[in-house]
């Protein structure tokens, strides 16, 4: 999340940055003022706008509060001499407190000092920019939480940012000794939570799924798997005494042109050349009609030439309808030796198999089980993908960042999981140059999955939907458990607010399958 004071701004206007003590004095503050449950977006049905307004706070501050477009509210914060000077009192008194000057009282810890250091000692000691900074630091700590009061109920949670250059606020402590001199005035702008609008009726959404396969699919992928697992377990013996056969494997070397218009070699086709390309007879990847059937037959040693015309469809546009003329060599080839089929090979076909029966029993089952899972998905993402279709809305910039932020934590605990990682090489994950790499490349996706939470938790609202209490624990400490696992640190009330934001999503995903008209499409399956 992003604190008030420390945030990017408009264009052509610098942020206003706080030093380390500026967080202290100033983050409880604000914590203070903005200490709210986080809001669902999806609350809002109806425009958040800002009404224009000026009010004058208990401290005398007086800010001014207009709609800035896009979802946002300006707020212009007029802090008057009066306060900053019990601001610029209070910074004398704590660097009283914690400076050492020699040949003056320092105070010890828990007390106050006995004596007042002079002041141009004292700021010569600090240096005049660091006890300014100090002053508006404290002014706005005194300013900004009763500012921010006037749009708290409809503000995005720490989205505000300080677009006044924190330079800026510097002149206001101008005085002799740097005493205040002026008024002090920022600008403040806030995200709203955004205005949501389904621009059609979520109740009437229907959805065409293409099915991953089905009972008409699932043998002819249980028999290519056992295929495939058999063929595993075969190895492979060097050829000598014939040629090329289907089954085959071989070392080839491949080279492609084209054919000019009087018949001879014409420019090299790139990416064709290949030197002792594993060809294997029975793999999918050979694409290329008339590519095997040239190479059937050809034996060890011998160098073959022959023309073949690429599909218009093929996926390399460069080559499409390209008369080609290939010369492709043998190097070696490779027949396979398959095991026996019998009853003692189902264990290493399927484990926890008794026999061939029952290996391709468990292996339909499991591919049963997985096309209904893959179904399961793909309704739940053309339903909720329809319901983000609709949803009008602007989304905010900072739930964006936070969004792209979870993102790529996900992503790299997922890494952490998998290959598990070492300290150096997390810390390089986490560096904000790399973040922020990632929340730039992956924006389109970013942004449709807000789109996508947004909307669901519109849905949620609408329906009435909620989450108990019971299952958001359980989500959270699973959560916590794997971060756990593997040393990660986390943020427990993000991680409420995250479940919060799942389990939401998987009741919308429920309520839109069992109230969505689904088609389902017949599996497609690629001609041999």
């Amino acid at each position: 999340m992003m604190s008030s004071a420390s945030t990017s701004v408009a264009a052509g206007v610098a942020p206003a940055r706080l030093s380390s003590r500026a967080r202290t004095v100033v983050a409880p503050a604000r914590a203070r003022a903005t200490m709210r449950p986080r809001r669902n977006v999806g609350t809002i049905a109806a425009a958040t706008a800002v009404e224009a307004r000026t009010v004058t706070t208990k401290s005398g501050c007086v800010v001014e509060a207009s709609d800035a477009g896009e979802g946002r509210a300006r707020l212009v914060v007029r802090v008057p001499e009066p306060l900053l000077q019990r601001c610029y009192d209070v910074v004398v008194e704590g660097f009283n407190d914690t400076v050492k000057v020699p040949g003056f009282n320092a105070s010890k810890k828990g007390s106050k000092a006995t004596s007042k250091i002079p002041m141009q000692l004292l700021i010569n000691h600090v240096g005049k920019k660091e006890f300014q900074s100090a002053c508006v630091e404290e002014a706005l700590q005194n300013s900004l939480p009763e500012a921010m009061e006037l749009v708290a109920a409809t503000a995005l949670q720490d989205s505000e940012r300080i677009t006044t250059h924190f330079m800026d606020m510097f002149s206001s402590f101008a005085g002799v000794h740097a005493a205040p001199s002026d008024e002090m005035v920022y600008e403040v702008m806030v995200e709203m939570e955004p205005t949501i609008e389904f621009t059609g009726d979520y109740k009437s959404i229907s959805v065409k799924v293409q099915s991953p396969g089905d009972a008409s699919t699932a043998e002819g992928d249980m028999e290519k798997f056992y295929a495939d697992a058999v063929k595993d377990l075969s190895t492979l013996r060097v050829i000598t005494d014939r040629g090329l056969k289907a089954g085959d494997a071989a070392l080839v070397d491949i080279d492609a042109c084209r054919i000019a218009e009087d018949g001879s070699d014409g420019d090299a086709l790139a990416g064709m050349k290949q030197e002792k390309f594993q060809l294997d007879t029975d793999s999918e990847n050979i694409k290329l009609p008339g590519l095997l059937d040239a190479l059937i037959g050809m034996e060890t040693g011998e160098r073959k030439t022959f023309e073949i015309t690429f599909p218009s469809d093929w996926p390399q546009a460069y080559v499409r309808d390209v008369k080609a003329r290939f010369t492709v060599t043998v190097k070696e080839l490779f027949g396979r030796s398959y095991p026996k089929e019998d009853d003692a090979l189902a264990e290493k076909i399927y484990p926890g198999s008794t026999s061939i029966a029952d290996a391709k029993a468990k292996i339909l089952d499991s591919i049963n089980a997985k096309h209904k899972y893959d179904l399961d998905r793909a309704i739940d993402e053309a339903c909720v993908d329809a319901l983000a279709d609709m949803c009008d809305v602007v989304i905010p910039r900072s739930l964006i960042e936070e969004q792209g932020r979870n993102m790529y934590s996900e992503q790299i605990l997922s890494m952490q999981v998998k290959q598990k990682l070492a300290p150096q090489a997390l810390e390089q994950l986490a560096s904000a140059k790399m973040v922020n790499e990632y929340l730039t490349k992956q924006k389109d996706e970013i942004e449709r999955v807000c789109r996508r939470t947004i909307a669901c938790e519109h849905l949620s609202k609408l329906e009435q939907l909620e989450v108990t209490g019971e299952d958001l624990f359980a989500e959270v400490e699973k959560a916590k458990a794997e971060f756990e696992e593997f040393g990660t640190p986390y943020d427990e009330n993000q991680l409420y607010a995250q479940a919060q934001e799942t389990l939401e999503a998987k009741l919308a995903f429920k309520w839109l399958k069992e109230n969505c008209a689904v088609e389902i499409l017949p599996p497609v399956r690629e001609s041999a």
